[in-house]
């Protein structure tokens, strides 16, 4: 009796705080979960938006990427670690964590709290910083907004294109979802931005892809090209164009009112593809490179050329440029794919990069990536079907189903608050340095040597739970904007 008490009081509670909803369709979402993490989604989706909640700066309102972090650092200078008096990534807000927290909040039906980060980040993207406008990578979450805009963080020494295009990715969903179209005007001010960044020149003088912005540190970030940035500058072109097909007067409006046109898209689009077909897909490995920069092209090897590039620009389209996606989900699990151990555990998931874009002798999980690529996986079952691979498509939805029931016990083992998930599977000492490339980001060390709980990790488990593609309209979602139209 007292079992079903307690049942009927937590289904009061989750109905009344707006939790429990089903965004996407049940059935296709439940197709690539196990028993354990089908009996658990509701508390993902509750557990998710009570940790957002947790990490909302009560300050600006920005939500902070990290949780327990450690107040050691590395000083490069004297090749020392220095101790700090608060955890040095505890008040820090990444752009890119706005997104995947927004985004979350949206699969989690609470709208209002999305529409806040939107709208902060509505106010800063026009503010200029030294010559320039858009939102810095990072912001400090201590400090109140000031005249001239919110404080920069960690990483606030740089704009960056792709940061700023995952606000754009957010609010496109969003607008999709709830049907208002308050921030079309802003994504169309982002795009517009990111026309105005310095393009890549193609051999033949044509133009190619956006570089990856500002900075006032070395080095040159207008001299440098992102993979990862590029096809998330792809997802919003794309995404605004089939909101624009709608026919919705409103954003037929924004774009006179900003005189903006689909003409304008389709350029931007093209300008990518010929940069992503004609100078980073390598035709050796049959996948993306990571970029281009002042030394050439970059082919260091990256999870997120792969997970991103074939949910961005769609199986479909990466066929029609002569790109087989199917080969890229092969180079992934031979070069991504591992295995850790966590307390005992063995859990499997995907790692930034290989053995040589490391050039060390560890590897590890990619909590981030590992469920960024569930995702992936998941549309690429879908793809399989639809092209008739039927052994492919059952293959693809077996290993969704047992890479996320795996980062589902991994959170289940770690124990952090609201079942979060640290960035990797690694738990490094405070005085221990582990890398995402070779050269790359530390990973964020704990308070003690205890785990880190991370956002864009935390996020994107909720994310693959509910087998939402954030790169793309489907027909699997509830979308209110395409209630009468096709997709």
């Amino acid at each position: 009796m007292k079992k079903k008490i307690l049942f009927i009081t937590l289904l009061l509670f989750v109905f009344s705080t707006g939790y429990c909803i089903e965004l996407v369709d049940r059935t296709y979402r439940e197709s690539f979960s196990n028993d354990a993490v089908k009996e658990d989604f509701y508390k993902i989706q509750m557990r998710t938006a009570s940790f957002f909640d947790r990490q909302t700066s009560s300050v600006n309102w920005l939500i902070e990427s990290y949780r327990g972090t450690s107040r050691y650092s590395y000083d490069m200078f004297s090749r020392s670690f220095i101790i700090g008096k608060n955890g040095v990534l505890d008040a820090q807000a990444f752009l890119y964590d706005q997104a995947i927290a927004a985004i979350s909040y949206l699969l989690a039906g609470q709208n209002k709290k999305i529409d806040r980060i939107l709208k902060v980040c509505q106010r800063e993207f026009p503010i200029q910083k030294s010559d320039y406008i858009g939102m810095y990578n990072a912001y400090k979450t201590d400090v109140p907004r000031k005249r001239w805009g919110l404080t920069p963080g960690a990483d606030g020494n740089r704009v960056h294109l792709g940061p700023n295009m995952w606000i754009a990715i957010a609010a496109l969903q969003y607008t999709a979802v709830t049907g208002k179209t308050d921030f079309v005007p802003f994504v169309i001010d982002m795009l517009k931005w990111a026309e105005g960044i310095k393009h890549y020149t193609m051999s033949d003088g044509e133009k190619g892809a956006a570089s990856m912005g500002y900075g006032w540190e070395p080095p040159d970030w207008s001299k440098v090209y992102s993979t990862e940035n590029v096809v998330d500058h792809y997802a919003v072109l794309k995404m605004l164009k089939k909101l624009y097909e709608t026919g919705n007067e409103e954003i037929i409006n924004a774009f006179k009112k900003a005189k903006y046109t689909t003409k304008d898209i389709d350029n931007e689009m093209e300008n990518i593809e010929r940069w992503l077909v004609r100078l980073i897909y390598d035709k050796n490995k049959q996948t993306f490179n990571m970029g281009y920069n002042p030394y050439g092209v970059d082919k260091t090897d990256a999870l997120d050329t792969v997970s991103w590039a074939i949910a961005a620009i769609t199986p479909e389209r990466l066929v029609e440029l002569g790109i087989d996606p199917f080969e890229m989900i092969k180079f992934a699990d031979y070069n991504y794919l591992v295995s850790d151990n966590i307390d005992g555990t063995e859990i499997e998931g995907y790692d930034f990069t290989n053995q040589q874009g490391r050039r060390k002798n560890y590897r590890m999980i990619w909590f981030e990536g590992t469920n960024f690529h569930v995702t992936t996986l998941q549309l690429m079952s879908e793809y399989a079907k639809k092209v008739g691979e039927e052994e492919l498509a059952s293959i693809y939805r077996q290993k969704a189903e047992d890479i996320l029931a795996s980062v589902h016990k991994a959170a289940e083992k770690i124990k952090l608050i609201d079942n979060a998930l640290p960035y990797v599977s690694k738990k490094p000492k405070e005085d221990e340095i582990f890398t995402t490339f070779a050269h790359d980001w530390e990973i964020p060390r704990g308070k003690d040597g205890n785990w880190v709980a991370s956002s864009s990790s935390t996020g994107w488990f909720l994310i693959a739970a509910s087998a939402f593609n954030p790169f793309d309209f489907d027909k699997t979602v509830k979308y209110k904007i395409f209630e009468k139209k096709e997709l």
